[in-house]
């Protein structure tokens, strides 16, 4: 059997909800983007990764920092009231195969 390119994979979608409740700034980092924004005390945060179905975002947090992976294939956006306000348009390369 042939298999599919990958460019017609079936796509998948996850929707994280992230709000910054500490009474500073917290920077949420989109990797492998290295791409940041400052997350306001108190706003919610709509962030969207749409890549080849089957994985899924990985989350790091820390005092001062959140950082959200993407995955191979993947692109990121984040939303502030519904305005994109961090776009991750190009996707992850592909890993190597060991």
């Amino acid at each position: 059997m042939q298999e599919t390119s990958s460019a017609f994979r079936k796509q998948s979608g996850q929707n994280l909800w992230v709000r910054n409740s500490e009474n500073f700034p917290v920077v949420l980092c989109i990797e492998p983007w290295a791409n940041e924004i400052q997350l306001l005390t108190g706003n919610d945060y709509h962030v969207i990764f749409e890549g080849p179905e089957g994985e899924f975002p990985a989350v790091e947090w820390g005092k001062n920092r959140i950082t959200l992976y993407g995955w191979s294939g993947s692109v990121a956006q984040v939303f502030l009231a519904g305005k994109e306000v961090l776009s991750c348009a190009n996707p992850v390369p592909a890993m190597p195969k060991r």
